[in-house]
Formats: structure tokens, sequence, C-alpha cells
């Protein structure tokens, strides 16, 4: 933008300098004085030296303010207009979440984040209707399947410490193995392809991990490995059951000491149980009807359990996470390619899958929007990453009624809209 106004005239273009008055006015039938000639010589040599004068002045002067504007930053206009905008977007999020939840339809915590500024942090209606606690941005939610991301990133730490590759085959981490296992690779697993269908895991009290692995072996794939996308969160679990074989750890310890301990995410964790832990939201069906499947705790022995949809954690947590993610904290950039390449085309139109993200087009063309929504009784989460654009859109439901993927749509274009203009 190059309009200037409201813009503060340089100095040195709107004051008087001394001398320059008396200079540009003075005129030979002003001046008074004797008609002598000697008296005139005089005066015309005096004149002389306070017309010098004057102009050294002048010079020196500008010369001063020349060294002194150099010295303040530029004036950008695109940064005054981006700051407007970004005036605009808060405001215009924070009164639609309002609106939402006055009207019953949304209820959990938000953070938007432009360029390393956040723009809007803030929880919106109650975490605990029967003790009045209300949503802030340090309220733990469950992540449902944007767990999902935690998994991938376990496994891509792993291939980095040389201890796997994900074009292994996941029988050679598994012993004893189902047999309709023995084709199938850990990227199958990690892009849905890997023909495994799902398995009824309610009723595992009485059973070891072994012999729930063991119940696999008379289940036949759905289909050829990496013949077709099918989403599939025992496959996650299949994960996390390698990490742990892998790493020697429980899943949730191995994911606390290097992902979530390093990033600072005190808030976010896996191996306490959800309902002990402070500020935690509990889950509604509804508005104000808590959802009756709200413990979803498991036994330190099933922690790989986790690996599709339990992990829990706040809005400012996930914000850490996304930041490392673009300053490769973590993993390395290459590594981090192979996450979010589009392996297969998913069940979102517009949307394929690589690992533990969905990858979509971004409003501006030839830019990326990595994603994922999680669905767990009672809750409903989003984590989206435009990396091209340098936004985040996050938010944490305790509302199974939200569909999160509409509100991630009507932030998206309520940022970008105002982002574009600017």
């Amino acid at each position: 933008m190059n309009d200037h106004t409201g813009r503060e005239v340089p100095f040195s273009a709107r004051q008087i300098v001394p001398g320059q008055l008396s200079y540009r006015q003075l005129s030979p039938g002003q001046l008074s004085y004797p008609r002598a000639a000697r008296s005139r010589r005089h005066f015309v040599k005096s004149l002389s030296v306070v017309v010098i004068v004057s102009l050294l002045l002048v010079l020196i002067l500008e010369l001063v303010l020349h060294v002194y504007h150099q010295g303040q930053p530029p004036v950008h206009p695109t940064q005054a207009a981006l700051s407007s905008q970004a005036a605009l977007i808060t405001t215009q999020v924070n009164d639609l979440l309002m609106q939402e939840a006055a009207h019953q339809q949304f209820s959990g915590s938000v953070l938007l984040a432009h360029q390393d500024t956040v723009l809007l942090r803030k929880g919106y209606s109650m975490a605990d209707w029967s003790k009045q606690v209300p949503n802030t941005p340090q309220t733990r939610f469950y992540l449902g399947s944007t767990t999902k991301q935690f998994t991938a990133m376990a496994i891509l730490i792993l291939q980095e410490r040389s201890k796997l590759q994900v074009h292994d085959h996941i029988c050679s981490y598994i012993a004893p193995c189902p047999h309709p296992w023995q084709q199938v690779t850990i990227h199958e697993l990690l892009t849905h392809t890997s023909g495994i269908t799902e398995f009824d895991h309610t009723d595992v009290s009485n059973a070891s991990p072994q012999s729930w692995i063991n119940d696999f072996d008379d289940v036949p794939l759905g289909f050829a490995p990496g013949s077709e996308f099918s989403y599939c969160n025992v496959c996650y679990q299949i994960l996390g059951y390698v990490v742990e074989k892998v790493s020697g750890e429980p899943y949730c310890m191995f994911l606390q000491q290097t992902i979530f301990d390093p990033l600072q995410m005190k808030r976010t964790s896996c191996d306490q149980p959800y309902l002990s832990v402070p500020d935690h939201s509990v889950g509604y069906a509804s508005w104000r009807v808590q959802d009756v499947s709200i413990g979803l705790d498991t036994a330190p022995h099933w922690s790989f359990l986790c690996g599709a949809g339990l992990v829990y954690s706040t809005v400012e947590d996930l914000y850490r996470w996304d930041q490392a993610l673009s300053s490769h904290t973590l993993i390395s950039q290459r590594t981090l390619d192979e996450a979010f390449n589009p392996y297969v085309l998913s069940q979102y139109a517009g949307s394929s899958y690589g690992y533990g993200w969905f990858i979509a087009r971004a409003p501006r063309a030839g830019h990326r929007l990595i994603w994922h929504d999680g669905r767990v009784d009672g809750f409903r989460t989003y984590n989206g990453l435009y990396l091209d654009d340098g936004v985040t859109i996050i938010f944490l439901s305790n509302l199974s009624t939200l569909d999160e993927l509409a509100l991630a749509k009507v932030l998206e274009q309520i940022v970008f809209t105002h982002l574009t203009s600017a």
C-alpha cells in the first residue's frame, strides 16, 4: 500500500530553519541603511557573513536530520496493514465463538497464530458444568485422532535413530506375528493402506498385549497392502505397539521423553488417568449432558492403545508442538518431508494422507494445509498448519455435537479473507 495519509511530515520539510526566512524574504527595497559607500560596503560585508552562516547552519541541520532518520526503523505500510488485519481476525473470530457458545454450539479452547504471533488464545463455555469450571487455554482435552501425529513422530524419531525403517515389514518387530500381516509394512500402517481391519478390543481387562495381537491371526486383510486407503484406528495402536517393542519403553513414556518433555509440553500426556489430572475438561454428549463413556483410561501395559487417540493436551501445548515442526527441533527437514508427503488420497475430497497428517491445498495457490481432526466420546479437536503462510488454527472442544471440520473451514475463511486483503 502506498497511501501516506496520516504519516508525519519529515522534520526537515516543515520546520523553519534559523536564518532561512530572512534570507528568502529580504530584498533591496526592504533594506534601510545609510547611503555612504563605506557604510554600504560594511553592511554588504556583514550581510554576506549572515548569508554564509545561515547557509552553513542549513547544511549542518539537514545533515543532522539525515543521520537521525537513517537510524530510525523504516515505515512499512504492509506491516501496519497486517497489524490492522490481525485485529480484525481476532475480533471476528472471538465474536463468532462467543455467539456459538451462547447458542450452545461451541464449548472449548481456541488458539490462532500468524507468523509466530498469537492472535487469539481463549476458552469458551465450561470445562465442567457441575463444578462451574470454565474452559481456558490451559484446559486439557482428549485429542482423539489428533493423537496420530505424535504416534507417527515417534516412529520417525526411531527411524532417525536407526532403530527401524518405515518400509520394514511390521513382523520384523512383532513376534509372534499374525500370518495375514506378513507383507504389511510400517509405511502402510502410517498411511492407512495396510488392509488390516478394525477390531473390537473393548474387553481387554483379562488379556495381555500379545494375546491381543494373536487375535488378529484369524482376521484376513480387507485388501492387498498398499492397494487402497481405508482409515484405520487399530493400525495406529499397532504402531504404538511397534514403538514399545523397538524402544523398550511403554508408548506413553516414550512420547513423554522424546516429544513432550523436550518441547516443554507440560500439560500433555497419556500415562496418567485423565480424570485425575488437574484442569481437565469433562466431555459432553450434548449441551450440559455428560458423556457416559468419559472413562477411557488404560492400564500401563495397554499404553500402546493410546496411539490411536488417547493423548490429552491443551491448545497452548499443541502450539508449541506446531512451532517445533517448523524449527526441526525433533527431526530433520528431510524426515519431516516424509511425514508431510501426500502418499494416498484420503476419504476427504481434496485431502491426501501422509504420516499422521492429512495434506490439502491452502486457500493461496500452491500453498499447503497440514491438518488432522479428532473425535472421541465427548470431544472434538482440530490442529491445522498452513506451512507456507505461517498460520496456525487450533481448537479443542468438549462437546460431541460440534462439527469440527465445518468450524475449521469457517475460521480458515475469516483468517485468509483478511490476510489476503492486507
